[in-house]
């Protein structure tokens, strides 16, 4: 095991209402996963637009996120993990763009109504947190099988 994998993270899980035949809304699925890497820096993002600011020409500071999921028989597509039954599905975890990532073990459940929403949760967490922006399965290579999250 790489030893930089030494994270705890909790991912929620969106189950989109336009996927889901028996909801009207999302519903939100957490698992906390252990031996993960997480990484969080702040650096200069530029906008191309230029500022009459004193914070330079469409500069601001912004949070880059990575988060490393070793390979795991829990994982699912999101294609499949949407099919199981629900009783089934908790058993699994998937990755997908606008999930959220929190570091660490997090007690707190996504319910989608105040103060338990998505966005609520994500604010409580800063900069522990984030939305998932970018995802990729890199189990295909030959070592160091993972699941990449960025945001």
């Amino acid at each position: 095991m790489n030893p930089n994998y030494n994270q705890t993270i909790t991912i929620y899980n969106c189950f989109k209402a336009a996927d889901n035949p028996d909801s009207t809304r999302d519903i939100w699925q957490k698992t906390v996963l252990v031996d993960c890497f997480y990484k969080n820096v702040v650096g200069q993002v530029y906008s191309g637009v230029v500022e009459s600011s004193s914070s330079g020409h469409g500069m601001k500071m912004s949070n880059a996120y990575t988060v490393r999921i070793p390979e795991s028989d829990r994982y699912r597509p999101y294609s499949e993990w949407i099919k199981l039954p629900e009783m089934e599905r908790k058993k699994y975890f998937t990755c997908s763009v606008n999930d959220v990532v929190v570091k660490g073990e997090c007690k707190e459940e996504i319910t989608g109504t105040s103060p338990n929403t998505a966005s609520q949760l994500l604010s409580k967490h800063k900069p522990e947190a984030f939305l998932v922006t970018a995802f990729s399965d890199n189990t295909s290579s030959s070592h160091a099988k993972h699941y990449r999250l960025g945001g």
